[in-house]
């Protein structure tokens, strides 16, 4: 009894459910339980609970069924038992233990039971073996934002390995059987890359239902290794990068069922061992914020599509699909995902003229096929039988889907006997390795999907209206656009590919939904909560602007679903209402390589949703050229022939089109004649050019052919000629003109000098563009002809010394409609900036002053407190963003006294003010006493303040209900005190606007980082804190 009595916690947490029941059959047969006790005990589907009550009930019994107990639990688990005697075990691997344990590891990657797979479950008779039918696929590395930053090769994959790298890909790309061929690789020893680790431990995370230790033993190593936990542990956790864990199928793991392998993902950094980890597209938002590198699977190429067919069919069968495979646009859109095809290979071997066109029409033919070719097993089973456990299993799918729940037992089957029916027509599979109990899953998730489709369109078109209710209660669960483009978007696919009439129900759904739900991981409309690190990944989020486009991203995805929808359900025009509705005012993004058949078929049956769209998006990127010599006289061009070919039809009138060239290194004079063609399909065209040398010189036709409807222009990091500058100031029509990055020395008749011809623009933007002081004269010349200017930004003009004397006296000689001034990052002189300040007046339409980064010198204060005086006057004014100097902070009072007076300020910023505790206990008092409450960001950056003045700060912001972002990043390394953490933690729990707080240079440890974990179970919006942990890692260094 002591035995259980000291290790009773280490008993319940750790003996499983397997042991759980030896020990139940045990006392059982020795009749120290009877049957209504042990059914109790099994019953129980928490391991916990029931070890408690078999643990509890023994104890009750005396001693010498506590004996029986420890005697069975010595046989049935000597390993725990010796574990917990602490007597037996070592407690450390020796160097042979870990050679025997991954001679062991390889043995079984090498072996015939983990090569090879029936990838259509055993049913079907296709066997893959990873020798023979892996193909490299098409690797992307992609960004934090979800943008594909590079193509990689395989090999380049295994070369750049970082931990955890992240593996994405739509269901069937590939994923598992990328990790298998790194399991076998390392195995082999014939990969260079891979002899680096000593270990490597493929985990299938679906089912994964205990800690790292007990997981590898089960799936890998036998429940029988001579191994114990201790030592495991400790040789894993020393060994650090030279073990390798290939963690698969993150979307169907269920972290509270393992919590250590979830902390080994997200808190990689305290294991330090390497993580693979693969993911379905739709799940990465739950773990791309954890990875250093983050990898999508692409498309099968046609080769590699021709290649596995060859492998799973013989020659007859393969030589007529692969000729049908190079005559079909459908199919070859089907043959990017490896699954397709090899579905497309087991209906082929059934049913040699089936040609297939959408995804639903392959699992729909496959479903039917496998029921029919199994019929005969089900002889002498009745109809209602068959019928009652075929429905049994499409409302199991679809409740699965909604409960993410991938594997089934038999108490969710109703019996044996449907059990048997369902396993003959190969609908569901047995699994009985790794579990206690037989699970049944399907063959893949993407067919449950299917079958989930399939059931809830039958209640969506039923002509019983308790169905047609009770399909609609599924479909409003989905409410948000990240449910729809993410976790359910297979599900409505297939909906919509089995019924026109309720695709119409979907749209109809999807024209109704708003709420954007989860971005990068965080949901928006549930509880949830960030905490970026100010490392590599983390400076893509470096403020709100980011969430912005976060936004956009998400909608994109939502009418690309869209469009998804519309080619499945091969409607052609049948639902142009239902789709018009939900294209009204909407955007529709363009990428010039993706452009598939279907996207042609929405313009061609849908021109009605083409003039509903607010704005249509086009990112052109250059063709590449393949061998000149195979076509000498075909002129080459470098903008894809397809986008022309979509956009270039008079039946069709666009509102808005923009037209974004990226990376144009070259340009012909044919492409110039395409973007012209592509440009007047719109009515209003916006065109952004981006780093292309090749637009040089060419700029000027482009214009000249776009000049009666281009309204924006936006040239990043682009040369630009005499004639190309000229030409962009005779734009009658141009409202918006963004320049950034232009190093080249103005000439004479250029920009600057013509800049007055723009006399419509509303918008102008010169960032980082060099310029001389007597180029900021020729620039103030030219502002005084544009009478219609709204907003004027410069910035990282460092170098015209008075120069900005003439920009302020041309924006405020007399009254002006300007709304926006954006000096950021400059050089001002105390007379330039006077000249701003006394004419005020004359821009009573001003809305945002920002002066963010842009230095006044030594004069600094005199400055400020002119502006301070005449604040009053700019009764509109939204955003103040201050200028900094060396005295700046000698004038703080006066300019509060008079923030106190200003009402309706939203944006209030002290960049660099050389503030102290003294200064922002004064700006704390303000808010104490109820002024700026309307402040929505506030930004306090590169300043001197402790913790008292942080403490003061944090405990009046309290007041600021609608903060939404707060910059408290100290000029030094920091430490702040225990009190100002806790505050902080509080602010960021009770302010319900509060979407980002930056305290950069502050240094953390491990109890300031959990103590703002904690704050993520509340909230219920968007929220992002950014800091860094450079001196964290240093004191971790110096410690070991």
């Amino acid at each position: 009894m002591d035995f259980i009595k000291k290790n009773y916690e280490a008993l319940v947490q750790r003996m499983g459910q397997t042991t759980i029941t030896q020990i139940v059959d045990y006392c059982y047969s020795q009749d120290i339980l009877d049957s209504e006790e042990s059914e109790a005990i099994l019953c129980n589907k928490q391991e916990q609970k029931a070890a408690r009550m078999m643990i509890t009930m023994i104890r009750k019994k005396g001693a010498a069924a506590c004996d029986a107990f420890v005697a069975s639990l010595e046989k049935h688990n000597r390993y725990l038992y010796e574990d917990l005697q602490d007597n037996c075990l070592p407690q450390q691997m020796t160097q042979r233990d870990i050679e025997k344990m991954a001679e062991d590891l390889k043995a079984f990657y090498v072996s015939a039971t983990f090569r090879r797979f029936h990838p259509l479950g055993k049913d079907i008779d296709i066997i893959f073996d990873l020798n023979t039918t892996f193909t490299d696929a098409e690797l992307w590395e992609k960004d934090l934002s979800n943008r594909r930053r590079k193509c990689l090769s395989f090999t380049k994959l295994l070369d750049e390995f970082k931990s955890p790298t992240i593996i994405e890909g739509d269901a069937g790309k590939g994923k598992t059987t990328l990790l298998k061929r790194i399991a076998v690789l390392w195995a082999s020893g014939e990969c260079t890359p891979l002899r680096k680790f000593k270990l490597v431990f493929f985990i299938q995370l679906s089912t994964s239902t205990e800690n790292i230790y007990e997981t590898v033993c089960r799936q890998l190593l036998g429940m029988h290794s001579d191994i114990g936990k201790k030592a495991f542990t400790k040789a894993i956790s020393e060994l650090k990068r030279e073990v390798l864990f290939l963690l698969d199928s993150y979307d169907e793991f269920k972290p509270s069922n393992c919590p250590e392998l979830n902390s080994l993902i997200k808190e990689n950094a305290h294991f330090k061992n390497m993580v693979v980890l693969t993911t379905r597209t739709e799940s990465i938002s739950r773990v791309r914020q954890y990875g250093e590198t983050i990898t999508e699977i692409g498309d099968f190429t046609v080769e590699n599509a021709t290649l596995l067919v060859r492998n799973v069919l013989e020659p007859e069968l393969s030589n007529t699909l692969l000729l049908e495979l190079h005559a079909s646009s459908t199919m070859k859109e089907l043959m990017k995902t490896p699954l397709f095809v090899v579905i497309t290979c087991a209906i082929r071997m059934g049913e040699t003229s089936f040609i297939p066109k959408t995804q639903t029409a392959l699992f729909c033919t496959l479903y039917d096929l496998m029921i029919e070719k199994n019929n005969y097993k089900m002889h002498g089973t009745s109809n209602h039988m068959i019928s009652e456990s075929i429905e049994r299993c499409k409302q199991l799918a679809l409740d699965g889907i909604f409960q993410e729940e991938f594997k089934f037992t038999l108490d969710d089957l109703l019996s044996e006997h449907h059990v048997q029916v369902l396993l003959d027509t190969g609908l569901l599979n047995k699994y009985s390795a790794h579990v206690l109990k037989p699970i049944y899953r399907f063959f893949h998730k993407t067919f449950q999907e299917y079958v989930a489709g399939r059931k809830l369109t039958e209640l969506l078109t039923s002509a019983v209206n308790e169905e047609v209710n009770q399909g609609l209660k599924y479909l409003n669960r989905i409410d948000n656009i990240s449910d729809i483009t993410n976790k359910y978007h297979k599900l409505l696919l297939y909906i919509c590919g089995s019924s026109q009439y309720a695709a119409g129900i979907v749209i109809k759904h999807m024209a109704g939904i708003h709420t954007h739900g989860r971005l990068l991981g965080v949901s928006s409309g549930t509880n949830g909560q960030n905490i970026v690190l100010d490392d590599e990944q983390g400076e893509s989020l470096q403020n709100l602007g980011e969430l912005q486009k976060l936004q956009e991203a998400s909608m994109n995805a939502f009418v690309g679903c869209a469009l998804s929808f519309f080619s499945e359900s091969l409607s052609k025009s049948s639902l142009s209402t239902e789709f018009k509705i939900f294209f009204q005012d909407k955007t529709l993004y363009i990428n010039s390589m993706k452009i598939s058949e279907s996207l042609f078929d929405f313009f061609k049956y849908l021109p009605s949703c083409l003039t509903a769209l607010g704005l249509i998006q086009l990112d052109l990127f250059p063709v590449r050229q393949g061998n000149e010599s195979l076509n000498q006289n075909r002129p080459k061009t470098f903008i894809p022939n397809k986008a022309v070919s979509l956009f270039f039809d008079w039946t069709n009138t666009l509102s808005t089109i923009e037209v974004s060239l990226k990376d144009f290194q070259q340009l012909s004079r044919k492409d110039v004649t395409y973007l012209a063609k592509i440009c007047c399909s719109a009515s209003s065209v916006r065109l952004h050019i981006s780093n292309s040398d090749g637009i040089k010189g060419k700029l000027r036709d482009i214009l000249e052919a776009c000049e009666q409807n281009m309204e924006d222009l936006i040239i990043e990091d682009t040369p630009l000629t005499l004639s190309d500058e000229q030409q962009i100031c005779s734009m009658k029509h141009l409202k918006t003109l963004y320049i950034s990055y232009l190093e080249a020395e103005q000439l004479q008749g250029g920009l600057f000098e013509c800049i007055q011809n723009l006399e419509k623009v509303h918008n102008l933007t010169l960032d980082n563009v060099k310029m001389t002081y007597t180029d900021a004269e020729k620039i103030g010349q030219g502002l005084r002809h544009l009478n219609q200017l709204r907003l004027l930004h410069l910035s990282r003009v460092t170098e015209i010394g008075d120069g900005f004397s003439f920009v302020f006296d041309a924006i405020t000689h007399q009254v002006s409609p300007l709304e926006k001034l954006e000096i950021v990052n400059c050089c001002l002189t105390k007379e330039a900036f006077m000249i701003l300040v006394e004419n005020l007046q004359n821009i009573p339409q001003l809305k945002v002053l920002d002066c963010s980064k842009t230095s006044l010198g030594q004069e600094s204060s005199d400055c400020i407190g002119q502006l301070a005086e005449k604040l009053n006057e700019l009764q509109k004014l939204k955003i103040l963003m201050l200028p900094w100097g060396s005295d700046i902070n000698k004038i703080l009072m006066k300019l509060l006294t008079s923030l106190e007076q200003k009402t309706g300020l939203k944006k209030l910023g002290f960049q660099k003010w050389f503030l102290t505790d003294v200064h922002i206990c004064h700006l704390a008092s303000i808010i104490e006493k109820g002024h700026l409450q309307d402040i929505e960001h506030l930004d306090l950056e590169d300043n001197c303040v402790t913790s008292e003045g942080w403490k003061e700060i944090l405990t009046s912001i309290g007041r600021l209900k609608n903060l939404k972002y707060i910059n408290l990043s100290s000029n030094a390394s920091f430490t702040p005190s225990p009190w100002v953490i806790n505050m902080l933690s509080k602010q960021i729990s009770e302010l319900r606007a509060l979407q980002e707080i930056l305290i950069l240079n502050w240094q953390l440890d491990e109890h300031d980082m959990e103590n703002l974990h904690k704050v993520r179970s509340k909230g219920g919006r968007e929220f992002r804190l950014r800091v860094n942990t450079e001196m964290k890692e240093e004191d971790e260094e110096e410690g070991s």
